[in-house]
């Protein structure tokens, strides 16, 4: 199984995500909690997390690793208030009752990917997916993993290329790559970076 999970926002229309790929759009579709409890019986070779989806991979990177034979991280974090202000977050909240789709679309399109806004929109889970970005966090668990890969997109405008630097303070042994790309990164440019061994281009 090839598994994509996705971040806030991140619906399977406005990424270009090949249709054979198992996808997951956290809140949306299960909570982080739900996410583990849907994955227990699960395993595959590969695991794609962007943003949100990425740091949920990488807050339970034991369980996920034991599932998955490579784990690529695009546009991670450790803690994404480190690098955007709670109070944009808290507007997004506040626009998300009255606005949801400007919200959404405005996201989308900051990060580089098409603005796609479905019919039905969730507004709770969206944002109880806003109200997870401003408070969660994790603890580096010092282990090495040598199967998980880094990219970051150099024109990103949402989370600062600090912020794969300093996943690189945490994570040793990974491979690193920045990329051109947004928020969002075509996904071809990923799979050109899957090809890579990891060690053979660190690209940091």
């Amino acid at each position: 199984m090839n598994l994509f999970i996705s971040g806030w926002a991140g619906f399977r229309q406005a990424l270009d995500i090949p249709e054979e790929w198992h996808f997951i759009t956290p809140f949306l579709d299960f909570d982080e909690e739900g996410i583990l409890n849907f994955l227990t019986d699960k395993s595959g070779s590969l695991l794609i997390g962007w943003s949100t989806g990425g740091h949920i991979v990488l807050k339970n990177l034991e369980f996920f690793s034991e599932r998955f034979d490579k784990i690529i991280i695009v546009s991670g974090f450790k803690k994404f208030t480190d690098y955007v202000n709670p109070r944009v977050i808290r507007k997004m909240i506040q626009k998300m009752e009255k606005e949801p789709q400007t919200v959404i679309k405005e996201f989308l399109k900051n990060a580089g990917a098409k603005p796609y806004v479905p019919e039905n929109i969730d507004k709770k889970a969206m944002i109880e997916g806003l109200e997870f970005l401003i408070n969660s966090d994790f603890i580096n668990q010092n282990k090495i993993f040598k199967n998980l890969t880094f990219i970051h997109g150099r024109e990103d405008i949402i989370l600062p290329l600090k912020a794969i630097y300093d996943l690189k303070l945490l994570f040793k042994g990974c491979s690193f790559f920045v990329v051109e790309g947004f928020h969002w990164i075509n996904f071809k440019e990923i799979e050109n970076i899957i090809k890579v061994s990891p060690g053979d281009n660190p690209g940091l």
